[in-house]
């Protein structure tokens, strides 16, 4: 996956489908600008006021200062072929209060973290997804052998199922502790006559406190499926997309769910009633990630000790989405306003266009997209659609496939095809002369799928799968322990 092996014309077949002189770079950027008489021009622009504000261009990771430019909004909103429902259902997102989520205040405030590796949850087949609950208790797992599996994380850090000589010998030496597998049940999707056949595990999340659970499949389906009680008992089936569903995301309230397919599309569904709440048009090619902007601002704050203004803060989850697909498009949804378009991150000069995943910072006002070209792009809300900063990667490691934030808000695990590492944010600013990452050990020479790290910052999963895309796979699902430092 180096940059010379590249192929535009390749990319451009396999996953947008159709011939590359058919195809509008501007459009798929998100480049071009609203037509004067577009109805939806005022309501997109107000949308995107509140966070957008005049930008900096960045070069070689120098701030310099450029001239203010307008946000730049999707150009044209393509046509889904999706059938709303009728009546839709709620979005339940601004309707209910967000999960109250753990926190550990010594994680939140160190300086770093030293992560080791020390258990290896064994397995045969590429892992696409991976959810845990809020308390780590159990961890799910879902990949290409087309099973759902059960992992008991309490029994494994309690070394309660120990690696055997020859099982670590692949590993680093510090890992020893096995994986215990609780459970397991077939991914059963229904075909077109009606019977139950095998799909592999795309996307899956899971409740907090392990009610059910969600996953995607090949057909566009998506499976709701009981967990504590009754378990594998596949629910029901949400149908709406037409291709694979690359990516579930639970809403904070946990009454509604966001799904990203391979057919373009990015919908909202009301669980309540199983009814489809709202469909975002704007993407030209597969969605690869989707991440809600961390509810709890406010709440961050007051745990830095600064003022918070009760009366005024807003309790509800944000209201602000963000999507990628897999040519690179990276756009904000501002989900109160249904008419409104999206705004867009651009991509850098000379950056190709791909990125397949893309996270938070901790209070919300950044983002972070990996790149193919070993490159990881800050944007800030409120600087413009340009990124600030541009965090740089040794020539030979490869597209970056997974991104995570730590607890301290200055660390961010990036993942590419020959290690992970963890990006001190605040080193790459003060520019010291130290290397501003440090690799973590375990992973080696594999497409990360998952970074996944539990709320209170002390554990770190990672998983190993192509999610059907592009590269190579070494079946590696990998559990770290991690202890704050400073």
């Amino acid at each position: 996956m180096s940059d010379t092996a590249f192929n535009d014309d390749l990319l451009e077949k396999e996953l947008f489908g159709g011939d590359s002189d058919e195809l509008d770079m501007d459009e798929m950027m998100g480049i071009g600008g609203l037509d004067d008489g577009s109805e939806m021009a005022g309501a997109a622009i107000s949308a995107v006021d509140m966070v957008v504000s005049p930008s900096k261009e960045v070069k070689d990771e120098e701030m310099v200062e450029a001239k203010p430019e307008e946000p730049k909004l999707q150009a044209q909103v393509p046509k889904l072929e999706i059938e709303l429902d009728d009546p839709a259902g709620a979005l339940t997102v601004l309707e209910h209060a967000p999960r109250t989520r753990s926190s550990a205040a010594k994680s939140k405030e160190c300086r770093t973290y030293d992560i080791l590796p020390t258990m290896a949850f064994l397995n045969q087949y590429q892992v696409h997804a991976a959810a845990a609950v809020a308390n780590m208790r159990w961890v799910f797992t879902g990949g290409e052998d087309g099973y759902i599996k059960k992992w008991d994380f309490n029994a494994t850090v309690n070394n309660k199922q120990p690696l055997t000589l020859g099982q670590r010998h692949s590993h680093v030496d510090s890992v020893a502790k096995g994986g215990v597998m609780a459970s397991y049940w077939e991914h059963n999707d229904v075909n077109e006559s009606g019977v139950d056949v095998l799909s592999p595990v795309y996307s899956m999340d899971v409740h907090s406190e392990a009610m059910w659970l969600v996953s995607g499949m090949k057909s566009g389906n998506i499976g709701l499926w009981t967990v504590r009680h009754d378990e594998g008992r596949r629910i029901t089936l949400l149908s709406k997309h037409k291709k694979p569903v690359s990516v579930l995301r639970i809403s904070p309230d946990e009454y509604g769910l966001v799904s990203g397919s391979w057919d373009r599309a990015v919908l909202y569904w009301d669980l309540n009633t199983g009814k489809l709440a709202r469909a975002f048009a704007g993407h030209m090619s597969q969605i690869s990630s989707v991440e809600f902007q961390p509810w709890s601002v406010d709440q961050f704050r007051a745990q830095q000790g600064q003022e918070l203004d009760t009366e005024s803060s807003d309790k509800r989850a944000s209201p602000v989405l963000l999507t990628t697909s897999i040519d690179g498009q990276c756009l904000l949804w501002d989900m109160r306003a249904p008419k409104a378009l999206p705004q867009s991150f651009l991509l850098p000069r000379k950056t190709p266009p791909w990125a397949t995943s893309a996270c938070w910072n901790c209070d919300g006002r950044r983002v972070y997209v990996g790149r193919r070209n070993n490159t990881v792009d800050e944007y800030e809300l409120g600087m413009g659609s340009q990124p600030t900063r541009t965090l740089k990667l040794p020539m030979n490691s490869g597209p970056v496939t997974a991104l995570a934030m730590m607890g301290n808000n200055r660390s961010l695990v990036c993942a590419s095809t020959d290690n992970v590492r963890m990006w001190d944010l605040e080193t790459s600013v003060e520019r010291r002369s130290s290397v501003p990452f440090q690799i973590i050990p375990g992973h080696h020479g594999g497409t990360i799928s998952t970074i996944l790290i539990d709320e209170t910052s002390r554990y770190m999963l990672t998983t190993s799968g192509t999610r059907g895309w592009d590269g190579s796979s070494n079946n590696v699902f990998l559990g770290y322990e991690v202890s704050p430092i400073g």
